[in-house]
């Protein structure tokens, strides 16, 4: 998107703009008119002022009616605004979970819309230009989006991320089927610590691959506290023997499971009821991620190793809004509170900037802002419709006496709000 014009670049923009204003200047501009704006009368000067008393709590009913209006003058703040309704497009690739039977289904033989498209020299059987689609928004002048897909841009392919097969290897078990138990910390132990008699039995040292049991114990607990067990990996601080039968669990090494196998007996000294509760002396337990098989659906293709890509457009419905109010005594946030009479408003695929209304300001303002609309919209988006209008705020500036207490107040907008600018003191008479 262009950024807002510095003032120098701004001047080259007018200047351009004017060339623009000329091209699309037609009669309809000289049948522009301005309605006038009634004045604020006594009555509801002081409705007004008795409300705003009330709220207050300065000022009294009757001491309103008593009050002498000593000079009223009127006038007007104008609010202009210009809205621009812009259309902005994009494209991006999508896939979803999709079956050959589906996509024969809803979409026609794959087979033959790829023989088709080899056949007729064009990769491509739609048209990838975004803006040559007729896409209209729901409302003028709201924001929206809509997504939606590009005609003749399905195309079924495998799943890259599971080669076509469907299922993916388990993360957290490395497709083992199996991860340390995190009841016992892979120990086998209820206690949640190696038993003494599993590394210190004479028969350890007959097996040259455990026979630094209590060093491999050692670098597992020093593996445990530095490993991340948040990330689920398998082996975290525990050494897994995989047997190559296929009626044989795995099982951690240095646990009860491992010495049984090894020695032929159960370690000396540990009963039925000092193993884990949850893996049986093993050390490892089933991935309850797979469920024990190593291997998970995938995510990509739902299991069906297939998937189908499509390209979506995206188009935003947006408004630049650009306002101005003219110098007034009243507050510009309290006038945002309150709505004026619309003396004027025009609807046009380009509106043309204002020349003869009656403030200056309006005028320049006004041809600033559409050059500034102009700006953003070119190379960044379409302009579809714009708008501007002028709102006039009646504004009644009000000098009061109330005995030998003076004081200012104003009345403006079609609700006839008041403002005062400073409190009366809480001695004023009730």
């Amino acid at each position: 998107m262009h950024s807002w014009a510095s003032t120098s670049s701004l001047e080259i923009d007018l200047e351009a703009f004017e060339l623009f204003e000329q091209f699309f200047a037609d009669a309809t501009i000289k049948d522009r008119k301005f309605e006038n704006v009634e004045e604020i009368n006594e009555t509801d000067l002081r409705n007004a002022l008795l409300v705003e008393a009330k709220r207050r709590k300065c000022f009294g009913t009757k001491a309103i009616n008593k009050m002498i209006f000593e000079n009223v003058e009127h006038s007007c703040c104008y609010h202009y605004v210009l809205e621009s309704f812009t259309e902005t497009r994009s494209t991006a690739d999508g896939s979803e979970a999709y079956t050959i039977g589906q996509y024969v289904e809803n979409h026609g033989d794959p087979l033959a819309l790829q023989i088709g498209a080899s056949t007729s020299g064009n990769s491509s059987l739609y048209n990838t230009n975004p803006w040559d689609y007729d896409v209209p928004p729901d409302e003028d002048f709201k924001v929206s989006t809509k997504v939606f897909e590009l005609p003749g841009s399905t195309r079924l392919n495998g799943c890259t991320l599971c080669n076509a097969d469907g299922v993916t290897h388990c993360f957290h078990c490395r497709g083992y089927g199996n991860d340390k138990c995190s009841y016992c910390r892979g120990t086998g132990m209820k206690a949640g610590v190696a038993h003494p008699a599993v590394y210190t039995h004479p028969m350890v040292g007959a097996f040259p691959h455990v026979r630094c049991f209590l060093f491999v114990n050692l670098i597992k607990f020093f593996l445990f506290l530095k490993s991340d067990t948040s990330r689920g990996y398998p082996g975290t601080g525990v050494a897994m023997m995989r047997p190559s039968l296929s009626n044989r669990q795995s099982y951690a090494v240095g646990t009860p499971v491992h010495f049984m196998v090894k020695a032929g007996l159960p370690p000396p000294g540990i009963g039925h009821y000092d193993l884990c509760l949850f893996c049986q002396g093993r050390g490892v337990r089933e991935c309850h991620h797979c469920k024990g098989n190593g291997k998970k659906t995938c995510n990509t293709c739902g299991g069906h190793g297939s998937v189908r890509t499509f390209v979506k457009l995206k188009i935003f419905f947006t408004v630049e809004h650009s306002e101005y109010y003219t110098q007034a005594e009243v507050p510009e946030r309290l006038l945002r509170t309150a709505t004026g009479n619309v003396i004027f408003q025009e609807t046009q695929p380009y509106v043309l900037p204002l020349k003869k209304f009656q403030v200056k300001d309006i005028n320049e303002i006004s041809r600033k802002f559409c050059a500034q609309h102009l700006q953003k919209s070119l190379g960044a988006c379409r302009v579809i419709k714009q708008r501007h209008y002028v709102e006039a705020f009646p504004v009644a500036k009000v000098s009061y006496r109330m005995d030998s207490r003076v004081g200012v107040f104003y009345v403006f907008g079609k609700e006839r709000l008041c403002y005062i600018p400073k409190s009366p003191s809480k001695c004023s008479v009730m």
